[in-house]
């Protein structure tokens, strides 16, 4: 085994520690969750779940979280840009577009979204970021001007800078969302990152769709522990089947989250897949509903 590999197994066992640990953590302060959809995309099942029913159609929800910290709010991605709902093909590009549409409503942009708490970005005390890509950074435009730290790793934020400067096309980054940059109060992390310091919401590095990715756990008051992988892990088939990706930066390192999360779901961590039908089908809590984690049977 390789030095790189090893390494690799032996962060995933530390983080797998840690989260162990955090499960144990008394709370005290109250901490609600609140799920949205930002629309769905259109596309084809061998781009989710590799090699799997080719041709078949596929519509990825969109979830993003918004989180209440006692009285400070928080959230984690961010959805598309609204700019998706007037023209998708204009916005994202065609070559995009032609395997993954967009279907979106004016009213599913973040800072629209968040009006039924009485909220606008300005609000938040902190935005999480899982990655770059469109769909979930896409609406990062809501919070120009305003000084909410932005929490991304600065592996992914490396990736950003590169498109950035090279005016990279037709790439998950869409050059329009990210040329704000200036405006925005981005805070690069590293590793394992307690937002609060009470071990009730964390990021958690999980390369492998990029390598800047980070996916998030949250210690609700009400309801279990969990983990939303972002895209760390699109849908509960993957992880069951030890299906990889059909788009991974890196698919070994996918397949290691896979196992990973499968560990979590043993050691009774509820598991959040962002991008599978079912699951989100099956979700009865939308905002302003508190949502709470639920065991879902990927196999039915």
């Amino acid at each position: 085994m390789n030095r790189k590999a090893l390494r690799k197994i032996i962060s995933v066992l530390l983080v797998q520690a840690f989260f162990l640990v955090a499960v144990g953590f008394a709370q005290a302060v109250d901490v609600k969750v609140y799920v949205f959809t930002g629309g769905v995309i259109k596309t084809q099942t061998q781009y989710l779940i590799k090699d799997t029913r080719i041709g078949t159609p596929f519509d990825v929800p969109l979830p993003f979280f918004l989180i209440k910290h006692g009285k400070d709010w928080v959230a984690f991605d961010c959805g598309n840009n609204k700019q998706v709902a007037i023209d998708g093909v204009k916005w994202w590009g065609e070559p995009i577009t032609k395997a993954y549409m967009p279907v979106m409503d004016l009213k599913q942009e973040f800072k629209e979204q968040i009006k039924m708490f009485g909220l606008k970005p300005g609000d938040l005390k902190a935005l999480m970021i899982s990655h770059g890509h469109m769909d979930h950074a896409g609406a990062i435009d809501n919070f120009r001007g305003t000084n909410v730290p932005i929490y991304i790793t600065k592996t992914e934020m490396d990736i950003v800078r590169k498109i950035l400067a090279d005016k990279t096309p037709n790439t998950p980054y869409i050059l329009g969302e990210w040329e704000g940059l200036n405006e925005l109060n981005i805070k690069e992390v590293n590793g394992v990152f307690d937002l609060f310091g009470d071990k009730t919401v964390i990021l958690y590095p999980t390369p492998g769709h990029t390598m800047g990715h980070q996916s998030l756990y949250v210690k609700p008051t009400k309801g279990k522990a969990f983990l939303y992988t972002a895209d760390a892990l699109y849908t509960l088939e993957n992880m069951v089947k030890d299906i990889p990706p059909g788009l991974a930066a890196d698919i070994p390192q996918s397949l290691l989250n896979s196992t990973w999360y499968k560990m979590n779901e043993m050691a009774g961590i509820r598991i959040v897949p962002s991008h599978d039908p079912g699951y989100w089908k099956a979700n009865k809590n939308w905002a302003p509903k508190q949502f709470t984690a639920f065991e879902y049977d990927s196999t039915k």
